[in-house]
């Protein structure tokens, strides 16, 4: 059972004490006071995750604003909420000028207003007191139906496959890795959308020594180090054909047979695959071996839009701030801020989400993350029209005689290539693909063109 987030209610108003506990209660765990002094006592001896404060107490030493300061410094890691029905100009701006807090004002609505920030607030909280075998975190009904059939696929003695779908960045990495954690396997994983399709089948399957120009000794595929465990294997509709066969011999014969060789190895590996595509689509288009669909989708488990689940996106949005947000800042969401976030379609899902926010935490000036700067931020990742200079062209023409020189300098080796260029492999490959050059994906296929190159 997960312990309800801790709120703590300081106000002089006895009825409004009495209302705001009886009203939480079920969603959180209250604590009041009726004075500044015991509230600060109860911050000393406690761990809050939000106070709600307010900012007037009529005959007594302390008000509002003196307990605001006392927690900025004694309780940084409170969400504060002022609430007042003081709207006067003086004392909002003696308020103001403290940064850390969201202010609500006690008018007719004040409580769904009050309710919404604290849950925005303690999601965080939420999560960290999840037990840590819930590696996926959500608050979405329509996801929580989705780990509930992955559970009951967990506590079946069931080997079949398991096949997660969904749009790119809806989490299936992740939905993965879930079910790895609550199986207790080792697991491997493959993303075949970053592998070179002609090397696929080697670092898949393996191969033996002297099995192409290169191959300088006997090495293991991904799949065989996963035996006794689990094998992760993302967007398989990149797969090509002959990759797609013995992927399929794999899992009904629980063989493998690398390169090179003419024995099998029997393996005990447990799949999961993910892909973002159609796959029946791809079987009519003929892409994709129809008997491989077959054997994946026993089980299919389908995470849907971030879109289509609109509880899930202020709650991500809240747990990629406090994760992102630098040391001393205290960012947070204003209500139009949220109302900017929901109103956006995430087509990029929640990776989409999490590069919105983390330029804003780095980009922006101010902690206080209203409709503007949620514009902003997304209207910055959006794809604008390009126009390609001489300028552009020149610096096109020398990178890619950059890359052939330092490809020829190392054999056709990547990994000392994209060292020496200061490049991660991954941006060398993207480059290869952009200049036309994957026909030095591998060393051996290099070195046999080497000399055709420009």
């Amino acid at each position: 059972m997960i312990a309800k987030p801790r709120i703590l209610i300081c106000d002089d108003n006895a009825e409004i004490l009495q209302t705001l506990k009886l009203s939480l209660r079920s969603s959180f765990e209250i604590t009041t006071a009726n004075n500044v002094e015991k509230a600060k006592k109860l911050v000393i001896e406690n761990d809050f995750d939000a106070a709600v404060i307010d900012l007037n107490f009529e005959g007594q030493e302390h008000d509002g604003i003196h307990l605001l300061d006392f927690m900025n410094k004694q309780a940084a890691g409170t969400f504060l909420i002022i609430l007042s029905g003081d709207t006067s100009t003086r004392r909002i701006v003696e308020a103001m000028r403290r940064k850390h807090f969201h202010f609500i004002v006690k008018d007719d609505g004040y409580f769904a207003t009050l309710l919404k920030s604290l849950m925005s607030a303690t999601q965080l909280s939420i999560a960290n007191k999840a037990n840590a075998q819930i590696k996926y975190l959500t608050q979405s009904e329509a996801v929580k139906t989705v780990l509930r059939q992955a559970d009951t696929i967990i506590k079946s003695n069931s080997e079949a496959p398991i096949l997660i779908l969904g749009e790119t960045g809806t989490g299936k990495e992740f939905l993965a890795q879930h079910i790895a954690l609550n199986l207790k396997m080792k697991a491997v994983a493959a993303n075949m959308g970053c592998i070179p399709k002609e090397m696929a089948e080697s670092i898949l399957f393996g191969h033996e020594r002297g099995a192409f120009t290169g191959a300088v000794a006997n090495k293991a595929g991904l799949i065989e180090t996963a035996h006794n465990g689990l094998f992760f294997l993302d967007e398989i509709g990149e797969c090509s054909a002959p990759v797609q066969a013995k992927l399929l011999r794999v899992i009904q014969e629980k063989e493998v047979q690398a390169l090179g060789s003419n024995k099998t190895k029997k393996i005990n590996v447990r799949f999961i695959a993910a892909t973002h595509r159609d796959l029946n689509k791809q079987v009519s288009d003929g892409t994709f071996r129809i008997d491989l669909l077959q054997r994946l989708n026993t089980f299919v488990l389908k995470l849907p839009a971030l879109k289509e689940r609109p509880e899930d996106i202020i709650f991500y949005a809240n747990l990629f701030i406090n994760d992102l947000s630098r040391d001393g800042d205290r960012f947070h969401l204003t209500p139009d801020g949220e109302n900017e976030l929901l109103a956006y379609q995430w087509q990029g899902n929640i990776r989409e989400l999490r590069n919105v926010i983390e330029r804003i935490v780095v980009l922006s000036s101010k902690t206080s993350i209203d409709k503007a700067v949620v514009a902003e931020a997304i209207g910055y990742g959006r794809p604008h029209e390009v126009t390609v200079t001489r300028a552009d062209v020149v610096e096109s023409n020398a990178r890619k005689e950059e890359v052939i020189k330092t490809l020829k300098e190392f054999n056709g080796n990547k990994r000392k290539s994209a060292l020496s260029l200061g490049i991660s492999e991954a941006t060398l490959y993207r480059w290869l693909k952009e200049f036309n050059l994957n026909k030095t994906l591998s060393a051996q296929v290099f070195k046999e063109r080497i000399e055709v190159l420009p």
